[in-house]
């Protein structure tokens, strides 16, 4: 074999070494080429997520964070119509507790408690009740009304109820709005109703307690299933609830259709609801109730597609209605808004 064969040859198996050193490098524990040859994967590139932070402080009649300047004071306690030719009524869907009354005759009527939402349209508005009368004390809210039982001024008197009462404020807290007939068309809004208040003087500073709440939304541990709950009152008045778990609220319907706000068209919800049991009596020509609100009794709590019984205590008119299990201990709500429906039994409540 010649020389430059051989020197050729070499010069091959050389580069051949090289070529397959190179290649069998790894990276090893340390990071240095060379060592042990075990083959660490290198992690990507770690992003850390952060958790959206909670501002303000919760609300006590929702549990729902807002700003604390719109949290720390009074809430408003409005008293609305819903006749026939009220329907649909105008910023209800905000507040954050609501509940429906026996009125007299065959008509019932809403309460709406507002604290951190402030809806710029609210009616239509109506007269006060002596059991109105109470959730404003238990509250501590304006109540807001236009005029009221003869009951209902003699309590607003003697126990001194900050209320914001259309019979004695002008247009510019009040007003009629031409789409709806007289008595079914009074409206307010946020604003004026807060310098309404600003005007009276009346106290700022929240004296309640409010309900407890979950940190977060949980489902009942027991209790029969509720995907779709009935309230019947009379045969034109009956509340609906169908369960909406993807966003684990309850859409409110009224005699079978959506209960739809007048302004924004939105459905009306519900995360959390209370029926309520309350013996009622007529006590006068004009078919107006007295309601056993003062005492215990029996209810039901709804929630996240399940209903459990409990028990409603109040201790007195101005004392404030509690909720409890079974078992003693105070009922802790989901955060959310609340209905509340108060009913003379459970005949005509259906769960399903």
């Amino acid at each position: 074999m010649s020389d430059w064969k051989r020197k050729g040859i070499i010069l091959f198996l050389i580069l051949l070494i090289l070529s397959a050193g190179t290649s069998c490098r790894k990276k090893t524990k340390t990071g240095e080429e060379g060592g042990t040859g075990i083959e660490i994967e290198e992690p990507e590139d770690i992003k850390t997520v952060e958790q959206p932070k909670i501002e303000g402080i919760a609300s006590p009649l929702s549990g729902i964070y807002a700003k604390e300047e719109k949290v720390n004071r009074r809430p408003f306690v409005i008293v609305y119509d819903n006749q026939l030719g009220a329907r649909p009524q105008a910023g209800l869907i905000d507040a954050e507790i609501a509940y429906e009354f026996l009125a007299e005759g065959d008509i019932t009527r809403y309460l709406g408690i507002f604290l951190i939402n402030e809806p710029e349209d609210i009616g239509p508005i109506r007269s006060a009740r002596p059991y109105l009368v109470e959730k404003a004390l238990e509250f501590d809210g304006y109540l807001v009304h236009v005029g009221g039982s003869n009951q209902a001024y003699a309590d607003i008197k003697n126990k001194k109820v900050t209320n914001v009462n259309s019979m004695s404020r002008g247009n510019d807290v009040f007003w009629r709005k031409s789409h709806k007939k007289i008595p079914h068309n009074l409206y307010s809004g946020y604003e004026a109703l807060k310098k309404a208040t600003e005007k009276s003087n009346y106290r700022k500073e929240p004296q309640f307690d409010g309900f407890k709440f979950n940190d977060s939304f949980k489902i009942l541990e027991q209790g029969e299933v509720a995907n779709k709950v009935k309230v019947k009152y009379f045969a034109n008045k009956e509340a609906s609830y169908i369960y909406d778990s993807t966003n684990e609220i309850y859409k409110r319907h009224y005699n079978g259709a959506e209960h739809k706000d007048e302004i924004t068209g939105e459905t009306l919800t519900a995360t959390n609801i209370i029926i309520q049991q309350v013996s009622a009596k007529v006590i006068d020509e004009e078919q107006h109730l007295e309601m056993a609100t003062v005492g215990e009794g029996k209810a039901k709590y709804i929630t996240g597609g399940k209903a459990i019984d409990i028990i409603w205590r109040k201790g007195s008119y101005e004392g404030a209605t509690k909720y409890y299990h079974e078992t003693g201990e105070e009922l802790i709500l989901n955060p959310g808004k609340t209905w509340v429906q108060v009913v003379r039994n459970f005949n005509n409540v259906t769960i399903e």
